[in-house]
């Protein structure tokens, strides 16, 4: 059960993650912010969707 958690925790960070880094406003700092935390997110996400996957161990 709490591996089934995990994966849905995993998924929203990289669909969340996915969007930010994907998202343009039209202002470069505010962009720029966007897409670091959008790779911050988007990173450990894939990451951890492998390891609930058992991918990677």
């Amino acid at each position: 059960m709490g591996r089934m958690v995990l994966f849905i925790v995993f998924v929203g960070m990289t669909i969340t993650g996915g969007w930010l880094v994907l998202r343009r406003t039209g202002n470069y700092e505010i962009d720029y912010f966007t897409k670091i935390l959008g790779w911050i997110l988007v990173i450990p996400g894939i990451w951890g969707l492998l390891d609930s996957l058992r991918i990677i161990q």
